[in-house]
């Protein structure tokens, strides 16, 4: 028998009267995903803004786009400009002082301030909005922004002269170029077209810089005929789907387009295929 000296505890007898401690178990129910994200989320801003990157102040541990540093907030990231006197900011970073808000809106007024403020030396500040994706304006010295709305009162007359003759201008070689593509179409066509498809403002085929005249001019009138003289937008009412209506119409389409060109297609054969198409509708 092994001595009583070298019994394991494990063994050895209990004490008359001793109790075995016990510890309460506690019950931690699983996380949810939500809340794995969540904290997930916290963590993260935690990380940034002991790096100093929380919205865009502090440290050099910022993210680059295009090989550049970029200032960033919880929602967004801008790229820092490269323009000299320029510098990008979100709309809730403070002001530099006698610095003010110029909105976006008045061409005029922006190019201005921008310009004028760099001829002084002065930084432009570009201000987007907290996600980074759309800019809202620009920040330039007080000074300037007065005196650049000075300015605009006492030029806008003659601003806006100038702007209806350029107008004006535009919409007389509009009128050159339709006549001389379509020299058969008629009066109350061309006007139409004019003040549909190259209406200033409208942002349809004939205001795009994309094409040329004599293309616009092309898409405009087929548009027309399309709209005003084939059955297609009675066969969108009924529930035609729209590319299949632009098919069945456009044997029409084309040929009262020739018609106007002064082509091969006659007046009655035009008329004859426009009549086929209703009936057909």
């Amino acid at each position: 028998m092994a001595p009583a000296s070298r019994i394991s505890r494990r063994h050895a007898p209990r004490k008359l009267g001793s109790r075995r401690r016990t510890h309460p178990k506690t019950f931690t129910p699983p996380k949810s995903p939500q809340s794995i994200l969540a904290q997930a989320r916290r963590n993260s801003l935690t990380s940034r803004r002991d790096r100093g990157g929380l919205f865009g102040t502090g440290g050099n541990n910022r993210p680059k786009v295009g090989g550049r540093a970029a200032k960033y907030s919880k929602f967004g990231l801008i790229p820092r400009s490269t323009e000299p006197f320029e510098k990008n900011c979100f709309e809730k970073e403070p002001f530099a002082p006698d610095y003010v808000f110029v909105p976006k809106g008045d061409v005029y007024v922006t190019r201005n301030c921008r310009t004028n403020t760099k001829e002084s030396e002065r930084i432009v500040y570009t201000v987007f909005d907290k996600t980074g994706k759309r800019t809202l304006g620009i920040r330039v010295p007080s000074d300037i922004y007065t005196a650049v709305l000075e300015s605009a009162a006492a030029t806008a007359e003659t601003r806006a002269n100038a702007v209806k003759i350029r107008d004006e201008r535009d919409l007389a070689h509009s009128r050159q170029t339709l006549r001389a593509q379509f020299p058969l179409m008629p009066v109350e066509s061309l006007e139409a077209v004019l003040n549909h498809a190259f209406l200033k403002g409208s942002g349809r085929v004939g205001r795009t810089a994309t094409k040329s005249d004599e293309r616009k001019a092309d898409l405009a009138v087929e548009a027309h005929i399309r709209h005003t003289h084939t059955p297609y937008e009675s066969m969108l009412r009924t529930g035609t789907d729209r590319e299949e209506a632009r098919n069945a119409v456009w044997g029409l389409v084309k040929a009262i387009k020739a018609a106007w060109e002064g082509g091969d297609s006659k007046p009655m054969d035009v008329l004859a295929l426009r009549n086929r198409m209703v009936e057909l509708n």
